[in-house]
């Protein structure tokens, strides 16, 4: 067994029986991988023809929702910007009227919920008709995460492969939603953190459009003391911010927190819908079960301190990149009341560098089926959640304490030269 990188040999057992019993080990570990990979494709193959098998009215899926589904709401913010219609966007009364007139169909309500700033990156969609932007929404932000996720040594085609099979690339291109490009951003300035650190914070201060993606990211950057990344990622959210209020008016920040801000509360504690069962907070796992909403925020609050003071722990103290970005993406699912499994992109390329480090140096007790499960709440948390069983925020608890459990081993392997002994990039 392999605990923190030291290897523990049985009383009476030779160096020989120990790596062939690794040697075992590291082939069924492989093969259980392989078979989550290959019933990760078989899911998405049977999804994907179950649902396209459904349109009986054009683009319209039997729900009267738009092939792409949540990317009407993308395409409709560009169209926007265009026809100078952003006020729209902010109204509900006219909002969907809006976006049935220039989609041509009546579909199923949608309702906008994105910052001013969003609009400076969706405005280049307007310029074309829905499907060919449906088209290259889903390659350009696939590419741009695929390219963040790139590792130049150790197997990028098996991180490659490993990502287009997962459960949230599934969600994530099936619901035509943007958790390529938040992932994109977050791995992408993370990765670039050490070597253009002006650019890590462009990248950064992007992910604002999505603020509660990065609700522990300024915490990890003081702790590491990125301050150049720091400054670089404020003075790109105020660029942002006074270039949408210049583009769109004022008024459009004005409404977003006088309206949006206050229905995203409405939809957190009152609304009912499918977005209910697709997040894996304990917030809304604990709506679900009828707690009361005192009790839903200590409980969110109290791991929230819990995410964060792991997050600062570890930024401060470790210096592996991939168990500082794990410890991040998993921590934030654990602090953050609102996300969505769609938004789980950048958490399964931390599971894919964690699961190969281990499989090399080997898993810590449980750690194989509790990364499994993770692996695939995208796709789980839905069942989960739809039968009282909203357990989402307890499987990423134990992956985050595993985490843990690994940054305290990095931290206590000796070192030589400084460098650490058996320590491996992937």
């Amino acid at each position: 067994m392999s605990w923190f990188g030291k290897t523990l040999l049985p009383a009476g057992n030779s160096n020989r029986d120990f790596g062939a019993q690794r040697h075992l080990d590291l082939g069924s570990d492989t093969l259980f991988c392989l078979f989550l990979l290959a019933a990760c494709l078989l899911y998405s193959l049977h999804a994907s023809f179950n649902y396209l098998t459904t349109f009986t009215d054009g683009i319209l899926d039997f729900a009267g929702r738009p092939i792409g589904r949540d990317f009407v709401n993308y395409w409709t913010g560009g169209v926007a910007v265009i026809d100078g219609a952003v006020s729209r966007l902010f109204d509900f009364n006219s909002y969907h009227s809006y976006q049935e007139y220039i989609l041509g169909l009546d579909f199923a309500d949608h309702s906008w919920s994105y910052p001013p700033h969003m609009l400076l990156i969706l405005w280049p969609l307007g310029g074309f008709s829905y499907l060919p932007a449906l088209a290259l929404w889903s390659a350009a932000t696939l590419f741009a995460y695929l390219w963040a996720c790139r590792l130049r040594n150790g197997d990028p085609w098996v991180v490659a492969l490993a990502l287009l099979l997962a459960p949230s690339s599934y969600i994530c291109l099936a619901g035509g939603q943007n958790g390529f490009l938040t992932a994109a951003l977050l791995i992408g300035g993370f990765r670039l953190m050490r070597t253009h650190p002006i650019i890590a914070g462009v990248l950064f201060g992007i992910l604002t459009v999505k603020p509660q993606l990065g609700i522990l990211l300024p915490f990890a950057l003081m702790a590491s003391r990125r301050w150049l990344t720091i400054v670089s990622a404020g003075v790109t959210t105020v660029f942002m911010v006074a270039a949408s209020a210049f583009l769109f008016g004022l008024e459009s920040w004005e409404a977003y927190f006088e309206i949006i801000v206050p229905f995203q509360a409405v939809i957190m504690n009152e609304r009912l819908g499918e977005f209910l069962v697709m997040m894996p907070s304990a917030y809304m796992g604990l709506r679900l079960l009828g707690v009361e909403q005192e009790i839903r925020t200590a409980v969110q609050l109290l791991l929230f301190v819990i995410a964060l003071a792991g997050v600062v722990w570890t930024f401060a103290r470790c210096q592996d990149w991939i168990l500082q970005l794990a410890v991040l993406t998993v921590g934030t699912f654990i602090a953050s009341p609102y996300a969505f499994n769609y938004d789980m992109t950048a958490v399964s390329f931390a599971l894919v560098l964690i699961t190969m480090r281990a499989l090399r140096s080997g898993f810590l007790p449980f750690e194989r089926i509790i990364l499994a499960m993770v692996w695939l709440l995208p796709i789980s948390i839905n069942w989960l959640n739809l039968h009282n069983l909203p357990v989402g925020s307890v499987m990423l608890m134990a992956c985050f304490c595993c985490l843990l459990l690994r940054v305290h081993g990095e931290l206590a392997t000796p070192k030589v030269g400084g460098a650490q002994l058996g320590k491996k990039q992937i």
